[in-house]
């Protein structure tokens, strides 16, 4: 059985993923950006992100990513894939920091 720590693995810090988080969406609510282990559902992510902030989570939107093909001289790999979840609190939630109950 997977726990809350298992199923997040940290946030997403990407120029994309902050300016999200600080402008938000309409109604003044909170946007995240966390990647996520592979098999997580909307709902495992939801209760562990309300677990570990002690807030409110309004909707979870999650997006599979393949793995790039790599080239190393003659040799050919790929990157793991991964699962990016966008987490939006509810109306009136504090602002969390990615710091905070970590």
């Amino acid at each position: 059985m997977k726990t809350i720590w298992d199923i997040i693995k940290g946030p997403v810090i990407t120029e994309k993923a902050l300016k999200l988080k600080e402008e938000g969406v309409d109604n003044n609510r909170q946007l995240l950006a966390f990647r996520v282990a592979t098999d997580a559902s909307k709902h495992a992510v939801k209760q562990a992100v309300e677990t570990i902030f002690k807030v409110k989570v309004d909707e979870v939107r999650i997006i599979n990513y393949r793995g790039k093909e790599v080239r190393r001289g003659r040799t050919v790999g790929r990157r793991p894939d991964w699962k990016k979840a966008y987490v939006t609190l509810r109306e009136g939630e504090r602002t969390i920091d990615y710091g905070d109950s970590i």
